[in-house]
């Protein structure tokens, strides 16, 4: 096998590789998520929620990073990846990763933000005055925004990815076919009602298609190497 078709089989392996990761960390960051939106009957309430949950604050926060991070540093190999194939689209696609990313990103300091606030708080055994309390207010609100802006961004990437037509990557029907259908729901419901049972459904089925199509890069990438080596 030529060096240029091994570094096109190992850009191929690396690609499916990190797709896979990229969506697994996004749906253990999602399913961990710590959920701000819960209302109790006062504020005071609200606050000895958060104060009880800055565990769970700090997980979902160093997830959330971590899915920001992976998908960031997945653009570039996504780039040389499909350059050649989607003529412009890849660029478009790239734009949703990043903003996904920045989304994430900013959604793991803000809570990172917010349990510190309120850690330094039980410290100091005092309770909260109007300026923290305004400063954790506007950060909650601004996660929720973040949130729905990243599932947006994710929901805008997986419709793009599909609908792209490529002469030389094969993509296997059965996955395309759910993250093209998931797409606009995901984009729709998130904002509409991200409660929803549609909602969760196709952010699955989004998930479930796009390790397959991952999966496929790496076998096919695995599997030509083979085939040129034996």
């Amino acid at each position: 096998m030529s060096e240029k078709r091994k570094t096109s089989r190992s850009i191929e392996i690396i690609t499916g590789l990190f797709l896979i990761l990229s969506v697994i960390t996004m749906m253990v960051a999602f399913l961990l998520n710590f959920d701000y939106s819960v209302p109790n009957a006062t504020f005071e309430e609200d606050v000895d929620f958060l104060m009880d949950n800055l565990s769970r604050q700090n997980t979902s926060a160093v997830l959330w990073i971590i899915a920001g991070a992976v998908s960031l540093f997945f653009i570039p190999i996504y780039l040389i990846m499909f350059h050649r194939f989607q003529k412009g689209m890849h660029l478009l696609s790239s734009f949703f990763i990043l903003c996904m990313s920045f989304a994430f990103f900013n959604i793991g300091l803000r809570e990172l933000h917010i349990a510190r606030i309120l850690h330094q708080s039980l410290e100091t055994d005092i309770l909260l005055n109007q300026m923290i309390t305004l400063n954790v207010l506007h950060n909650i609100k601004y996660i929720l925004i973040l949130f729905k802006s990243g599932i947006t961004a994710f929901g805008a990437f997986a419709t793009v990815f599909t609908i792209s037509r490529f002469r030389d990557v094969k993509f296997p029907v059965f996955g395309s076919t759910l993250v093209f259908l998931s797409g606009p729901v995901i984009v729709t419901f998130i904002w509409l009602n991200p409660g929803h049972i549609v909602m969760t459904l196709a952010l699955a089925a989004a998930w479930t298609g796009l390790l397959i199509i991952g999966s496929k890069l790496v076998v096919r990438g695995l599997h030509k190497k083979t085939k040129k080596t034996n």
